[in-house]
């Protein structure tokens, strides 16, 4: 009885559009008062659950990105892209996925990575007479490739939910397969540009290659040095996270002379607030986790799998149906705190380690950002491109299915994920 009305409370907050985090907040009291727990208890989770040196790496990856939107490194990053790969059949397309590639080592976030710099891609692409669904499309798509390449931050929430996870065997782990849906994402947008007969930029002469990458090497380098710094034992996630925050002021101060104290305090002003609200969602979370363990859903959950089958792939399979149909109803963070918990026993049971694990269920619900109802990445460079909801949705299709192939062969094949975190890390 206490556990449907925890359920059903939360349900109907978040239908009567509570925000998550209250939502999972209030369910919980109310499971509380019905079970005799003692409310502050739960004080106590929230705390311990937000006491942690590696939450640190979040607001500092946040900042990051807002510093070097804010220190002209999006134009050098694009002309960087641009003449290294805008030549290619695809043109801008391939420009735009590669820009998402480079952002995603400065800032782990799908929403930054579209509303800043994609949108940049997407403007070119779009004036370069690129269909402009199409060229919404993929600067969407590839906005999805940020959370999964290292920083990420999906990554980081995932290692604070699940125990006996590492935030650094997760970041290593998100590299491959997000290299992979660049990848995917390139080959169709040559097929089809090839198709429409889309333009293609001049290929530049050396002199002219040698000058983009001079001004654009300093902020491609960030994820360089975050990953060499982890890999090698120097610091951990958390002092790489600050560490590329004082490389991006360094940069924006001193190199390109572009930030003032009044930009850099915008900057705090962001992502104090979107902070806010992913430590109001993850201390719920937290609250929301610990009755689903205290209720033994977890098992539950994976004895009910075990009723139509055990074995290891198709129970992968099932897994990866569940996050995909979640994904379209919900937020990455929402599905990853609520439900990464859960499906864990089915880890140990198919003999997955848990890292490689949490590298396919962050990326499988990535694909949710691009699919209906929900998909806010389209519904973000929508609004920015004043295109058409339903248009974006229908171009972004075959990215959607190269990424479930994708999704199939990182299940059927987890030694794609795992094999830089044990090459690097041991």
């Amino acid at each position: 009885m206490a556990i449907a009305v925890f359920l059903v409370s939360f349900l109907l907050l978040v239908l009567f559009a509570v925000p998550v985090g209250f939502a999972m907040i209030a369910a919980s009291v109310i499971y509380g008062l019905i079970t005799g727990l003692n409310l502050s208890f739960f004080s106590m989770e929230v705390f311990a659950s937000l006491n942690s040196f590696a939450l640190i790496a979040i607001p500092m990856f946040m900042l990051t990105a807002q510093v070097m939107n804010y220190s002209t490194v999006a134009d050098r990053l694009f002309n960087f892209a641009n003449k290294l790969i805008g030549w290619i059949p695809g043109g801008l397309g391939h420009t735009n996925v590669l820009l998402s590639v480079i952002f995603s080592g400065m800032s782990g976030s799908a929403a930054a990575d579209a509303s800043g710099m994609g949108f940049l891609a997407y403007k070119a692409m779009a004036d370069k007479g690129f269909d402009k669904n199409l060229s919404a499309a993929v600067t969407a798509a590839s906005a999805c490739i940020t959370p999964v390449t290292p920083p990420s931050i999906p990554m980081v929430v995932f290692a604070m939910v699940v125990s006996g996870t590492s935030v650094a065997r997760l970041l290593m782990g998100g590299l491959i397969p997000g290299l992979l849906m660049a990848i995917s994402m390139m080959v169709y947008i040559s097929w089809i540009s090839v198709k429409r007969g889309y333009p293609i930029e001049k290929k530049p002469n050396f002199m002219e290659l040698l000058v983009a990458i001079r001004k654009g090497i300093l902020p491609v380098l960030t994820p360089v040095l975050l990953l060499s710094l982890i890999v090698s034992g120097i610091v951990t996630v958390s002092e790489g996270a600050v560490f590329t925050v004082l490389y991006a002021i360094f940069l924006g101060v001193l190199v390109y002379r572009a930030l003032s104290l009044k930009d850099f305090l915008l900057c705090l002003q962001k992502v104090l607030g979107n902070c806010g609200l992913i430590l109001i969602f993850f201390g719920g979370g937290k609250m929301f986790s610990h009755i689903l363990a205290k209720e033994n859903i977890p098992v539950l959950f994976a004895e009910g799998l075990f009723q139509f089958t055990t074995n290891p792939l198709l129970l992968m399979l099932l897994v990866n149906v569940f996050f995909l149909v979640i994904g379209l109803l919900s937020d990455p963070l929402v599905s990853i705190t609520l439900f990464a918990p859960i499906v864990i026993p089915i880890a140990h049971y198919v003999g997955m380690d848990v890292n490689t694990f949490g590298v396919i269920i962050v990326y499988n619900t990535m694909i949710g950002l691009i699919t209906p109802p929900v998909g806010s990445m389209v519904f973000i460079i929508s609004g920015l491109s004043k295109q058409p909801v339903h248009g974006v949705f229908r171009a972004v299709l075959p990215f959607v299915i190269g990424y479930i192939i994708l999704l199939v062969m990182l299940s059927i094949f987890p030694q794609i994920i795992s094999f830089l975190p044990n090459l690097l890390m041991g």
